[in-house]
């Protein structure tokens, strides 16, 4: 149906092109078939009803109007149109007989040039023609239903008293008249027109309503817009609506009319939608009503439509040419990053593989090598983010990039605390109880901080998950990011409590024996990951909308230096260089080292000098026990750890020998000594 207006729209504006540029010959028969919205024109009605009105009140009293003048008739059609209204013409259309001055009679007024001229038309137009809508439509209604008011009239004569008089009159009402099609009147205003006649009556003997003839209002079109573009929800509607959506404006453009064009077809500009540019270096950039439908109406449908705007680059809401909106990605920079990364992959994986293969050497053996292999395994999840941040942000990018960083964290840092906090419970426990933690024991404690991250990360994913937005930098150049929302900080406050954990058990392991110095370097890799992580989480934030995607991209490269090359290198390096030196726990003449490197409290040096309650001390794993003796209580002076804890020094040199033979040494008293496991 609405394919079928637009159609029939379409029709009557080429029909329109065509009245108009042809030769006038006198007439109104060149007519638009449409159905107009004439509501909006209702008030300009109203000087024709009186009019009407008017004449049927002269004919019911005289019967007809033979009695007027013309200038009565011309008076009452001048005074129409003055005013500064859409009414060009008015007309007073009479039936034969009613005046007989002449066979036909049709006063008309016309507004022209800022004048008013009045002439009678009958002379060279015959209105009672079947052609003529604005007569014979009205002459042709049903008026038995019209209203008949009656009146109460006192004359004013020379009685004494004074009698009102009762006086029928027809009334003619807004429905009773009729709303020409628009049409184009050749002969009259030479122009197009849409009329509105108002009937007028005569009541008979028999108290029957006759017609008597039409008085009218004339509204100029010319002067009228025609507006061909979408009619936008929430617009006030025209009379002439019926023309909207008739324009030819292609889909990268959306049209605008020209007001002031008159009723003429094209009135309108194409301009570029947004997100399109106008391809054409010209002062107006925008494509014309009037050169379309002049293509149209030469090729019609033979080919493609050619006004047609240009999408603007990637990244622009709006534009005016095709300079780019998006900041160019430095590739040399995001191929430096990726490299680096993959060299940091290999550099975990071949750490890994030498763990494997030192596993049987006592300072790997001593520091759990199934958590050396979960750290350099968390430390690969972590770059991961790497490759998936070097793609254009999407949603899913966005909601995936999250995963790999916060739960290679979770198992790197926690393989790395639950070493400390092993060495923290066995230093802070009573000299002569037995504590029992083989990697078997940690792991089923690092699996649950594991499964909360990762409960952490699916909660977050499913509630709150990063989007992409659109950054814009301080030179109007944009860049796709990943949205930060308060998850992100939530899960930055969760990972910098851990951290602080991890202070916290380094803080209590502080003067423990360092043993190849393993604690020591935990405690500054520790350190390490909650200043210099923190510090570069913050400038990352800061820098969000000013460095550009390429410094962002390379502060998560010095996010995941500070996190894992940093670390691997404090935890793993000295380990190394034990190995290829053949390094033993050190022994610094009889005297402890903690894992700051100070030196505490001297011993004896002869075995006399250890005949007191003398203890053992464990570092077990799940296939070794490294033993090694216990001094007195009073044999250490400033350490709390003194009591429990003494280097090897007077063991016989056979029995030191080698070190997977410590559980052999024997006491010099007669107990069995007790072992903290």
């Amino acid at each position: 149906m609405k394919y079928h207006l637009l159609s029939e729209a379409k029709k009557a504006l080429e029909y329109v092109n065509r009245v108009e540029n042809s030769k006038c010959t006198g007439g109104t028969e060149d007519v638009l078939n449409l159905v107009f919205n004439t509501t909006v024109w209702k008030a300009y009605t109203d000087a024709a009803i009186r009019t009407a009105n008017i004449l049927s009140s002269f004919i019911q009293i005289h019967g007809d109007l033979n009695q007027q003048e013309e200038d009565f008739f011309y008076t009452l059609v001048r005074n129409n149109v003055h005013g500064d209204t859409l009414i060009i013409g008015s007309a007073i259309a009479l039936e034969p007989g009613l005046f007989n001055s002449y066979p036909r009679y049709c006063p008309y007024a016309l507004k022209e040039n800022g004048t008013v001229k009045a002439f009678d038309i009958a002379v060279n137009y015959n209105y009672l023609t079947t052609s003529t809508e604005w007569y014979n439509v009205v002459r042709s209604k049903d008026f038995t239903a019209a209203t008949i008011k009656t009146d109460l009239i006192t004359y004013n004569e020379s009685s004494a008293t004074l009698t009102e008089v009762e006086f029928d009159q027809p009334t003619a009402k807004y429905n009773d008249g009729h709303w020409t099609f628009p049409y184009f009147d050749c002969g009259g205003g030479n122009i197009w027109m849409v009329t509105y006649s108002s009937p007028i009556f005569y009541i008979d003997t028999n108290r029957s309503i006759l017609f008597r003839g039409v008085a009218t209002i004339d509204i100029e079109l010319t002067n009228v817009d025609i507006n061909q573009c979408d009619l936008e929800e929430g617009a006030t509607k025209g009379a002439l609506d019926v023309f909207r959506g008739t324009h030819n404006c292609q889909a990268t453009t959306k049209c605008v009319p020209l007001l002031g064009q008159g009723f003429r077809r094209g009135a309108y500009l194409c301009e570029c939608q947004r997100g399109f540019y106008y391809p054409v270096d010209s002062p107006v950039r925008a494509y014309s009503g009037y050169e379309i439908e002049t293509y149209v109406d030469k090729y019609f449908q033979q080919v493609e439509i050619p006004f047609r705007c240009v999408r603007c680059a990637r990244g622009c809401d709006s534009c005016v040419d095709a300079t780019p909106c998006l900041y160019p990605l430095d590739i040399g920079i995001r191929l430096f990053v990726v490299l680096f990364t993959i060299i940091m992959i290999i550099g975990c994986g071949v750490v890994s593989l030498l763990i494997f293969k030192y596993k049987h050497e006592m300072v790997m053996k001593t520091a759990s090598p199934i958590f050396l292999h979960l750290m350099c395994f968390g430390a690969i999840l972590m770059c991961c983010q790497i490759f998936i941040a070097y793609l254009e942000p999407t949603d899913i990018l966005c909601m995936i990039e999250i995963w790999p960083l916060h739960l290679g964290f979770s198992v790197m840092f926690g393989a790395l605390i639950i070493k400390t906090w092993r060495i923290s419970v066995i230093f802070g426990v009573g000299s002569v109880k037995r504590v029992n933690l083989p990697d078997s024991a940690l792991l089923k404690r690092l699996l649950p901080l594991i499964f909360v991250f990762i409960l952490l990360i699916t909660i977050w994913t499913g509630t709150n998950p990063p989007r992409v937005e659109i950054l814009t930098l301080t030179n109007s150049l944009k860049f796709y990011s990943c949205s930060v929302t308060w998850c992100n900080y939530t899960m930055y406050g969760i990972e910098a409590l851990l951290l602080l954990f991890g202070v916290y058990l380094c803080f209590t392991v502080r003067k423990a024996p360092a043993h190849f110095n393993e604690s020591k370097h935990i405690t500054w890799a520790v350190y390490n990951a909650i200043i210099l992580g923190s510090f570069i989480i913050i400038l990352t934030q800061f820098m969000s909308e000013s460095g550009g995607p390429d410094i962002l991209y390379l502060l998560l490269l010095a996010q995941l230096q500070v996190f894992i090359t940093i670390t691997i290198a404090l935890i793993f390096i000295p380990k190394f260089w034990a190995i290829r030196n053949g390094t033993r726990p050190e022994v610094n003449n009889g005297a402890v080292t903690t894992i700051t490197g100070r030196v505490k409290s001297q011993m004896p040096t002869t075995v006399s000098n250890m005949r007191a309650d003398v203890r053992s001390i464990a570092v077990q794993t799940d296939d070794i026990t490294l033993e090694m003796p216990l001094t007195p209580s009073n044999s250490f002076k400033t350490s709390k750890y003194s009591s429990k804890v003494s280097p090897l020094l007077e063991v016989p040199a056979n029995n030191y020998t080698n070190p997977e033979h410590v559980n052999e040494l024997e006491t010099t008293n007669d107990k069995t000594p007790d072992k903290i496991v």
